[in-house]
């Protein structure tokens, strides 16, 4: 699977946010979308998952996938629990009994099997973010896109769930894209970074990471070069 963008332009009444963007994401890779605050990177976004429609352009390589995406926002189901609130996600995927034991496994893994009753306003915003990343993985899909998916969380947990998804990535391998303005993230996570500026969102610069996951964290002074290269204007 190959993302192909051709030509890509999105306005909002006189605001240019994408205008003929190009650029192909190979299968493959997970795929890091970095730049600042108010770029461009969401609206980008939104065009490849379809809740969005360009004013021009297309998106080739997405169709007749399913999505799994993980908002900024956590948009949950403020009157159903957080069991609740997944299984509502999972129960026209998956067989009831399937739909239970995946709620189980992936409120685990965000350490939130506790709180599998309470309410989205009994919890703090990274606890909901939690809830949001384990609806995306209980759901599954052949694409994993990712807005500021770690945001409110503490660097331990944020560590956890980046090597999760880099096993799972190595076991299922989606087609994993996720946005980010965090430099450590991208470098932990991402094997090809696509550094943006704008609006309109235009390609300052791409950078390949060529260092296996597993191998980051000793290397480094070649993860410095690449942070370096990331870093600089």
């Amino acid at each position: 699977m190959e993302l192909l963008i051709k030509d890509l332009h999105k306005n909002y009444g006189s605001l240019e946010v994408i205008a003929g963007l190009n650029i192909a994401l190979p299968s493959g890779r997970i795929h890091c979308v970095f730049g600042p605050s108010g770029c461009g990177k969401t609206t980008l976004m939104n065009i490849l998952t379809g809740l969005i429609q360009p004013d021009k352009g297309e998106i080739q390589g997405f169709s007749n996938k399913t999505f799994s995406y993980i908002f900024q926002e956590d948009r949950l189901l403020p009157w159903c629990t957080v069991e609740e609130n997944l299984l509502f996600v999972l129960e026209n995927r998956y067989e009831r009994s399937e739909a239970v034991k995946r709620v189980d496994k992936y409120l685990s893994l965000v350490d939130l099997e506790r709180f599998r009753k309470s309410y989205p306003e009994e919890l703090s915003g990274g606890m909901r973010q939690r809830v949001t990343i384990a609806r995306a993985f209980a759901y599954g899909g052949d694409i994993f896109a990712m807005d500021e998916p770690f945001k409110g969380l503490h660097l331990e947990l944020k560590k956890t769930l980046m090597d999760y998804i880099i096993h799972y990535w190595y076991d299922k391998k989606p087609f994993f894209i996720f946005i980010t303005h965090d430099i450590d993230e991208a470098l932990y996570l991402a094997d090809d970074i696509y550094v943006f500026q704008g609006p309109p969102l235009n390609l300052e610069k791409q950078i390949t990471i060529d260092i296996p996951h597993i191998r980051r964290e000793c290397r480094k002074e070649q993860m410095n070069h690449y942070k370096a290269l990331l870093m600089k204007k």
